[in-house]
């Protein structure tokens, strides 16, 4: 196996062919170093704008942590070290409203759009939240009375909250892997991988993937069953009640008035649907903008922007019977999973957002903490990365008293 230098990836024209990033490899390490700060060259994607009007500059007042000493499972590491060993791209912590510290690495700045992955699903949930208020969203309706085209799939009784709280009754594998067949047509259907029979010209569209999933024998709203596809589904819902693009709506609600300093972009198929599951890329400033939003129950200077009682439940919601109800329960054993954002259920009642490749929000409200990472990690999934993660953020809360 070459060993490659991430910093010759993409260089020259053409460059030579073991550093070139393809479909084939994009998420694959180190190929991902470049591929998550450059998706718009590998795969289509549409702008999310921002608004120089509504901007929010971050307010700076930096501490060295870089030498805090971390303790994980008898360990002790300085979190610069932790940083990384992990392949963090980009780790910011706001404190009281300030940013305290920052870190940057690889091909990442304050400024460079890098993808969030499953985050997005959180981002979408924040959005339907605004739609909610704004009555064009009732979370109460099944799937198929906005969406026809979902009649015979698993979603056609299914609810919005459902979708919401990833307890649709669905036949769908989330297999990180590529190894199952219904995984496989929807990578391939959201234009993300090259379709393992190499037949481009009769691939199907992620919609069309979306009202063919096949519903299981469980029953919806008992079960917790983590399916991005419910997420692209809710990105489908949005474009359709409210007659916009995704793009755009979530730049007019939720991006600009946030106060993003940058445009972000989302990826796309070959039709134009949009990848709302995990396709967002954004700068690391404007992801603490909207996550420091969140913290402040939905509101900043330029107003109220996501609605408090969304927020709140999200923060709160106290049945968690149907998370623990899952075939593998490894993350978050006292937690929950509500509107696409997990309650850690540790002491101090932390909420967060996770991506896969190491993708981060961490919010702890009673220490007025905001943090957030982004990475270019090769295991799409690391339980044991994410715990020592997790001990990486409680022990900030505790230095910055």
């Amino acid at each position: 196996m070459i060993k490659l230098d991430a910093n010759k990836i993409m260089k020259g024209s053409p460059p030579p062919q073991e550093y070139q990033v393809t479909l084939e490899n994009w998420r694959k390490y180190p190929y991902n170093i470049w591929a998550f700060v450059n998706v718009r060259s590998i795969i289509p994607t549409s702008p999310i704008m921002f608004d120089p009007k509504q901007r929010i500059d971050v307010i700076k007042k930096l501490v060295d942590l870089n030498d805090i000493k971390i303790s994980h499972n008898n360990t002790e590491k300085k979190l610069k070290d932790i940083l990384v060993d992990c392949n963090t791209d980009s780790f910011l912590v706001m404190h009281k409203g300030k940013l305290v510290f920052e870190f940057f690495n690889n091909f990442t700045t304050y400024e460079t759009p890098h993808i969030i992955f499953s985050i997005s699903k959180s981002l979408t949930s924040l959005l339907t939240g605004i739609l909610v208020d704004k009555k064009l969203i009732d979370v109460n309706t099944t799937v198929a009375k906005i969406l026809p085209e979902t009649i015979g799939s698993a979603y056609e009784d299914a609810t919005i909250r459902n979708v919401l709280d990833m307890n649709v009754a669905s036949n769908f594998i989330e297999d990180y892997s590529g190894k199952a067949e219904i995984f496989q047509r929807y990578r391939s259907s959201t234009g993300w991988d090259i379709p393992s029979n190499n037949d481009v010209k009769n691939l199907s569209g992620l919609h069309d993937f979306l009202s063919t999933i096949p519903k299981s024998t469980d029953l919806h709203g008992k079960k917790y069953h983590y399916c991005s596809p419910h997420s692209d589904l809710l990105g489908w819902i949005i474009e359709r009640v409210s007659g916009e693009k995704y793009s755009k709506i979530i730049s007019d609600l939720l991006f600009k008035p946030s106060g993003i300093i940058n445009d972000a972009n989302v990826t796309l198929d070959r039709f134009g649907a949009t990848r709302s599951a995990g396709g967002i890329s954004i700068s690391p400033y404007d992801l603490l903008l909207i996550s420091e939003m969140v913290r402040t129950n939905g509101a900043n200077k330029n107003g109220q922007i996501v609605p408090e009682n969304w927020i709140n439940d999200i923060k709160n919601y106290e049945d968690n019977s149907c998370y623990l109800n899952q075939d593998d329960l490894k993350r978050f054993p006292n937690g929950n999973y509500r509107s696409k954002w997990y309650q850690t259920g540790f002491d101090e009642n932390e909420f967060c957002a996770i991506g896969i490749h190491g993708q981060n929000i961490w919010i702890n409200p009673k220490k007025e903490l905001t943090i957030i990472r982004m990475s270019s990690a090769s295991d799409p999934i690391n339980i044991k990365t994410e715990e020592l993660m997790f001990s990486v953020f409680k022990e900030i809360g505790n230095a910055l008293v």
